[in-house]
């Protein structure tokens, strides 16, 4: 794996730069779900005279505010970006310096198969070509924060070591996964699919946004009956009560690992008035949103 490890994050001679002022890029191999994890972003510039093995390289970036609770970036800034490598490539250096924070991972092909997901990362190539694939999607509020948590640890030593694994996995999961179930909803035969998926992901990328069905159904290029009765067939429930159960879901999420208060949860997600938003929740989940702090 050494010699993986060297292609991700270059030689000690090699200026790799920081993600973010007073951070460091330096790579740490996790035997876990065997990966290299950095504090940086990873490129898929072809241009280069660095060799890149077979493998997976999974970025997200998050919002620099995710443990203070402040929206200080545009929502389309947080992003889980996957790139698939096939075959062996020529890259430019693989971890890029910029001011937003973030983390990645590198699994080589080995570590793939031997977690059994080699189905899932054959899944991301739509052609049979060597070329990269790139999948890009917005990054909910749960990998936001525990992105920000590999970035900062609370702990140290083994335990850091023993959190950043379990972190690993999960991001691993989810971007495999979440791509497999888009691909699997959005074939590209099927214009109406393709729409009803753009459109469920514009309301995945900003759920604070007031959205309406009469918005929403011309997004989609459908009457309000016909897109309501598509979105049902599609995916279950229909448009609103999707919505309604992502609100609830990102605002739980934001109370438990970013520990907002019960009103900023309620605005981040699209609730103008607190008291809706735990009448809401109480329903959703059973208990009120205060027992989440």
């Amino acid at each position: 794996m050494r010699d993986f490890y060297e292609q991700i994050i270059g030689r000690p001679k090699d200026d790799i730069g920081s993600a973010q002022q007073g951070a460091s890029t330096r790579g740490q191999w996790l035997d876990f779900p065997g990966c290299v994890f950095v504090r940086g972003e990873f490129r898929a510039d072809t241009r280069g005279p660095a060799m890149v093995a077979p493998g997976l390289f999974i970025s997200v970036v998050f919002d620099d505010g995710a443990d203070r609770g402040n929206a200080t970036r545009a929502i389309g800034e947080r992003q889980i970006t996957t790139i698939a490598v096939r075959e062996s490539l020529a890259m430019c250096r693989s971890v890029r310096r910029d001011e937003r924070p973030a983390i990645g991972l590198a699994l080589p092909q080995t570590s793939i198969d031997e977690l059994g997901l080699g189905d899932e990362f054959r899944t991301l190539f739509r052609d049979e070509g060597a070329k990269p694939a790139i999948v890009s999607l917005a990054a909910s509020a749960r990998v936001q924060a525990v992105a920000a948590e590999m970035f900062s640890p609370p702990v140290a030593g083994n335990a850091a070591r023993l959190l950043l694994s379990a972190h690993a996995a999960e991001i691993v999961v989810h971007a495999l996964c979440s791509e497999r179930c888009r691909i699997a909803l959005d074939p590209a035969t099927d214009l109406q699919r393709m729409r009803l998926q753009s459109v469920k992901e514009r309301m995945d990328a900003d759920l604070a946004y007031p959205w309406s069905i009469d918005e929403l159904a011309r997004n989609a290029g459908l009457s309000r009956r016909s897109f309501n009765q598509k979105f049902q067939m599609a995916y279950g429930e229909s448009a609103i009560d999707y919505l309604r159960a992502r609100r609830l879901d990102a605002a739980r999420d934001l109370l438990i690992h970013q520990r907002l208060s019960v009103t900023e949860a309620a605005f981040r997600v699209g609730y103008a008035h607190p008291a809706n938003f735990a009448t809401a929740f109480r329903r959703h989940f059973g208990y009120s949103p205060s027992r989440c702090q």
